[in-house]
């Protein structure tokens, strides 16, 4: 077989839509960009605000500390970890609803929208029930601004859906010639 002809089977082999490539992993690494860029922001903020720069993580925390008594290194792990959990996966629903050939830019400004959406839903909806130390604290414009990065951070998911692919053509490359007699 010419290479060629191995390229293009290799290529008809990666074209088929796959829900890990195409959505979980880009959805998963674009939801913990955006949740990193969120994180990094509060805690400016909030250090420079209230001189306390963990105080988001703590009150994300608050979904199980509802009292508002939330201190210590392990409250803060755990409001990380809720936080992380949560973007990564409203960043692969994200990644589902966004088509497979769309641009970057149209996914930048769809991935806005999107933030604008969750803040509007996450701050008058589930906040004020999730987390009430959240719902008392934080700022509404604050919380805005983190969501609007969240959803700028979104608009990488379709170059981190080609560098998955381009990763996927050469491991099928890799394992072809592996395959291959000598």
């Amino acid at each position: 077989m010419s290479k060629r002809k191995q390229a293009r089977a290799v290529d008809f082999a990666v074209a088929p839509w796959n829900p890990v490539r195409d959505v979980v992993l880009p959805g998963a690494l674009a939801g913990t960009l955006g949740a990193f860029g969120m994180a990094v922001l509060a805690c400016a903020f909030s250090g420079v605000l209230q001189g306390e720069p963990w105080r988001p993580a703590l009150l994300v925390a608050g979904l199980f500390y509802r009292g508002g008594t939330a201190h210590g290194a392990w409250a803060v792990l755990l409001g990380l970890i809720i936080h992380f959990s949560l973007a990564g996966g409203l960043a692969t629903g994200f990644a589902l609803l966004l088509p497979r050939r769309g641009t970057a830019v149209a996914a930048l400004c769809l991935g806005v929208l999107y933030g604008m959406g969750l803040w509007a839903v996450m701050f008058r909806l589930m906040v004020p029930f999730a987390s009430p130390p959240l719902s008392r604290e934080a700022p509404a414009a604050m919380l805005l601004l983190l969501h609007l990065a969240f959803g700028a951070a979104l608009g990488t998911v379709p170059a981190l859906r080609d560098v998955i692919t381009r990763l996927d053509r050469l491991r099928r490359q890799l394992r072809a010639l592996k395959a291959a007699p000598t």
